[in-house]
């Protein structure tokens, strides 16, 4: 948000329009706050508060030592080392692929695990139709 702001010119020529940024707004009738505070999310961002689960898998050894589980993020996109708690594979992945995208261990999810006789999901009776771009970035499905 960006107020415009004036400043008088020197021997009284026109006045000059100034931008600069807002350091503090107003939220719906409460008091007057820092935008930074205004804009954090509400929920649980942390990943050991997020997906305590999934933070059990991280990898102590092989991640930097200023990274751990308690500050870092779900959104970070930079890749870091996890273990599998099945298998014991170490793999490099990032944080909001294994939690936003649920992704997993490479090892686990090519091991062969599909099961042919399980019952179709509602309209994967024909295997051939796929969507050609994920669900998550479009609004439409295309086939």
């Amino acid at each position: 948000m960006r107020r415009l702001g004036y400043v008088a010119a020197p021997l009284g020529l026109s006045h000059t329009a100034v931008r600069f940024k807002a350091t503090h707004i107003r939220i719906a009738n409460r008091k007057r706050t820092e935008m930074f505070i205004a804009k954090r999310f509400h929920l649980p961002t942390r990943l050991s508060t997020a997906a305590p689960d999934i933070a059990a898998e991280w990898h102590e050894e092989l991640n930097p030592m200023h990274l751990y589980p308690a500050i870092i993020g779900i959104g970070h996109v930079a890749p870091v080392w996890w273990r599998c708690a099945s298998c014991q594979h170490a793999y490099q992945m990032s944080v909001e692929k294994r939690v936003v995208r649920g992704g997993g261990c490479p090892r686990c999810a090519g091991s062969g695990s599909y099961d042919p006789n399980a019952k179709a999901l509602e309209g994967e009776d024909n295997p051939q139709l796929r969507p050609k771009r994920p669900v998550m970035f479009n609004m439409r499905t295309k086939y």
